[in-house]
């Protein structure tokens, strides 16, 4: 396609006509609405309808002229109930849907809405667990969209964004303070914990006490010498506590024990 040397006809070369949009006459127009381009192009009868269930024959953009017509009004191949069209969530089921963006079984409006209803009140957007993988049943989440309050000074509104961050995802904060303190990355962090077969390393138990400000079952700590910052093993809460009382001091643990087995009778 070419451009024409007027602005009151059609912008395809030799085609004279009134321009009726976007620099096209009505036919031109027509041409590139339903083809992509200009040119004229015959249109194939063979293969049908790319709908599902439909066996109509192909009449423009791989739709039949049923979903065709239906593309054009809609945006999508089927007929929108207009409830569906007013629910104020509609826009977000359908801009992903648009984008390719949802589970097979989330296509269907009724379903994305059942599995991700109720939303919490107030400002929050959905948002994927996995970025790699489409929104489905295991991979959403609503997320708080904080807004400052107006007389909320800087201190104020980063803790209110902190708190929120690590109620969003707790291991992600963990993970954070375990590569801040240790140098440790979440697989390495992963592989300790793998080899201690997720137990103390010295009473041989599991971890029982829970952390205050999320209210999740606490994992190993990372044991470290304080002198050397020579990472150590995985202990539990109780036992590493200890050990960070007596300051790992050997003689000290002795006499503990000494005194244990003399009043243990």
């Amino acid at each position: 396609m070419t451009w024409g040397n007027s602005f009151n006809v059609c912008s395809v070369e030799s085609c004279e006509e009134p321009i009726r949009s976007k620099g096209l006459c009505r036919i031109h127009y027509q041409r590139m609405y339903v083809q992509g381009r200009t040119e004229r192009v015959k249109q194939s009868r063979e293969g049908n309808c790319s709908v599902e269930g439909c066996d109509l024959p192909i009449k423009g953009r791989r739709f039949c002229s049923k979903h065709f017509q239906l593309f054009k009004r809609y945006g999508v191949p089927e007929k929108l109930n207009k409830n569906k069209r007013s629910h104020p969530l509609y826009h977000l089921w359908f801009e992903r849907k648009t984008n390719s963006l949802l589970c097979e079984a989330w296509l269907d409006f009724d379903t994305f809405m059942a599995a991700i209803l109720p939303k919490p009140e107030g400002y929050y957007f959905l948002l994927q667990i996995d970025g790699s993988k489409p929104f489905g049943p295991d991979n959403f989440r609503w997320q708080e969209n904080l807004k400052r309050k107006k007389d909320e000074t800087n201190k104020e509104w980063w803790d209110r964004k902190r708190k929120a961050r690590i109620a969003a995802n707790p291991a992600m904060e963990s993970q954070r303070n375990i590569k801040r303190q240790y140098d440790l990355s979440p697989e390495e962090h992963e592989e300790k914990l793998k080899n201690s077969n997720y137990v103390c390393e010295i009473c041989k138990n599991s971890e029982t006490t829970f952390d205050g400000r999320t209210g999740s079952l606490r994992k190993l700590s990372v044991d470290h010498c304080h002198n050397s910052k020579k990472l150590r093993g995985m202990l539990c809460n109780r036992c590493n506590t200890t050990l960070g009382k007596v300051n790992d001091e050997i003689e000290l643990l002795q006499k503990m024990i000494d005194y244990l087995k003399k009043h243990g009778e």
